[in-house]
């Protein structure tokens, strides 16, 4: 079997086996680029050019370059020109019978030597390679979308493939300027297998009705810091291809989480595939409905904000340099609330702990008085709207009877902004929650009001999805840092799932989990082995 790719062979011209052949020509190794006719190899080299032009005309190539690396590309219909290539990927639709065809054609065509890959996303490369005559030279080499610019490449082994074979391929993704995970054949691999379960919950969560396709979308974008929503990504990827891999995950695992929601059923056999019909959770046509206004309500004009924490003290400046006339109180004064529109507890609810005796009771009592002194002066219908739901007690007992008070979480910023979630209370008065939100907008914090459930939004999308991740490093089908490097190379992330995990810290995944689980009493939720103390100390460093 070589050991030195010079020539490549790439079957299925679409955006993805265009991307592909690019990736090649740019590293300098010459391509044979096949499709099932002349027009889809035609239409495979269109792909090509337009790509290359965009880098043209934005600098990143000249007109020489380009041509330079077209002409290293022979476009064809005919498997048979493929007879002298080292390595042939094939990039057809995601359907078994398909590939095992091609393979078992490829089979009496290219040289014994030559190494037959696979770009599966989700199916066996075990059974593709089983129908082959030299099952030991296929392999899975996985590129994602788009090719020339994900980093990542899972490069996937079966029983058969020989291990100098592996080498040679992982060698061939870092020449390829690609960062490789080595990984075994599992259904979903590492990327898909996490991703695609995520997007499946996430479209559970709304299918239920009660949380609006934005809300959800954002509290990913923002709340998390994901590169975008998971009901716009379903809809770039394609819902019918998210249903495809759904599918063979289900097949595999049996495991409900991975089985295909309803709504994702239903949307697929209507026809509603995402972006490339121009309709799917969202609408991409030219009667495409506008963004509805969210926050149009009115805002408070005069805040308070009470805080003993620097990201208090940093939400009273950023509602302040909003125009928002805001009065920080962190510390022991004097004053009146008579003016006042909202006030935002930022108070940290004391742990029962700390306290030493009840003499230490009464001494923080005393030292505190002045905060219900203030509160006193607070016109009784006036929202108070507290960021520590602990904190509800303490500061129940100084409000008066019937106050509106508002739950809320807020996110820490991320590259998208900033955001909120607002707990309904059915009992509450919504016109305090929306003055909250309509503030908050005002400031620049997008918010979403969202149900007393455990996880809120944000922690009910992140959480079991980092669960999923801890349960594959448990399993032992791949390292902390494989995973990490998958998520951030292949799918945009900021950091990985194990960043994630270092910056919440285990304790809170776990707990988080625990609740969820609690409330829901689905397996799956229930907190990986892997966050054992000793595990996650050791593992995250």
């Amino acid at each position: 079997m070589t050991s030195e790719i010079k020539s490549v062979g790439v079957i299925g011209l679409g955006t993805m086996g265009a991307g592909i052949v690019e990736v090649f020509l740019k590293a300098g190794i010459p391509v044979v680029a096949v499709d099932g006719s002349t027009e889809l190899a035609e239409r495979g080299k269109g792909f090509l050019v337009a790509s290359l032009d965009r880098q043209v005309k934005r600098g990143r190539l000249d007109e020489a370059g380009r041509d330079a690396l077209v002409g290293q590309a022979t476009f064809t219909d005919q498997l048979d020109d493929l007879h002298d290539v080292d390595l042939v990927i094939e990039a057809v639709p995601e359907r078994l019978e398909i590939k095992t065809s091609i393979f078992t054609k490829l089979d009496l065509i290219v040289r014994d030597d030559c190494v037959l890959a696979t770009n599966t996303s989700s199916l066996s490369v075990t059974q593709i390679a089983a129908a082959t005559r030299h099952p030991e030279r296929v392999i899975g080499m996985h590129f994602f979308n788009p090719a020339p610019v994900l980093a990542l490449v899972e490069v996937i082994t079966t029983l058969f493939t020989d291990d100098a074979l592996v080498e040679t391929i992982r060698s061939l993704a870092v020449e390829l300027g690609k960062k490789p995970v080595v990984v075994g054949d599992r259904a979903g691999f590492v990327a898909n297998a996490l991703l695609i379960t995520y997007l499946a919950r996430a479209i559970r969560i709304y299918e239920t009705g009660h949380v609006s396709r934005e809300d959800l979308d954002d509290a990913a974008r923002m709340g998390i810091g994901f590169p975008m929503g998971p009901l716009t990504l379903s809809d770039l990827i394609g819902l019918d291809v998210v249903k495809e891999v759904c599918d063979v995950m289900y097949e595999a695992t049996k495991e409900p989480s991975s089985a295909p929601p309803a709504l994702l059923q239903q949307m697929v056999a209507a026809g509603r595939l995402g972006r490339k019909t121009g309709r799917g959770f969202y609408d991409y046509g030219s009667e495409a409905e506008a963004p509805a206004d969210r926050d149009a309500a009115t805002f408070a004009t005069k805040v308070a904000v009470f805080t003993d924490t620097d990201e208090g003290r940093a939400l009273a400046a950023t509602l302040s340099e909003a125009g928002i006339a805001t009065t920080l109180f962190d510390s022991p004064q004097e004053g009146s609330l008579a003016d006042t529109e909202l006030v935002l507890w930022a108070i940290a609810a004391d742990d029962a702990d700390d306290f030493d005796d009840d003499a230490d009771v009464e001494r923080r009592t005393q030292e505190n008085a002045w905060r219900g002194e203030l509160l006193a002066t607070l016109a009784p219908s006036v929202p108070v709207a507290i960021l520590d739901p602990n904190a509800y007690v303490e500061i129940g007992n100084e409000l008066a009877d019937g106050a509106p008070v508002v739950a809320l979480r807020l996110h820490a910023a991320t590259k998208a902004g900033r955001f909120a979630e607002i707990v309904r209370d059915p009992e509450g008065s919504d016109t305090a929650e929306e003055l909250v939100a309509a503030t908050l907008a005002n400031a620049g914090i997008r918010s979403a009001r969202v149900r007393a459930r455990a996880g809120l939004l944000v922690d009910a999308l992140l959480l079991q999805h980092l669960n999923d991740a801890a349960n594959m490093v448990e399993s032992g089908y791949a390292s902390v840092d494989d995973i990490d490097t998958a998520m951030t190379a292949g799918c945009g992330y900021p950091q990985g799932p194990f960043a994630y995990i270092a910056q919440l810290g285990p304790e809170y995944v776990a707990g988080g989990l625990a609740e969820l689980y609690d409330e829901t009493r689905q397996p799956a939720v229930w907190p990986s082995p892997w966050f054992d103390d000793a595990n996650a100390a050791e593992q995250l460093g």
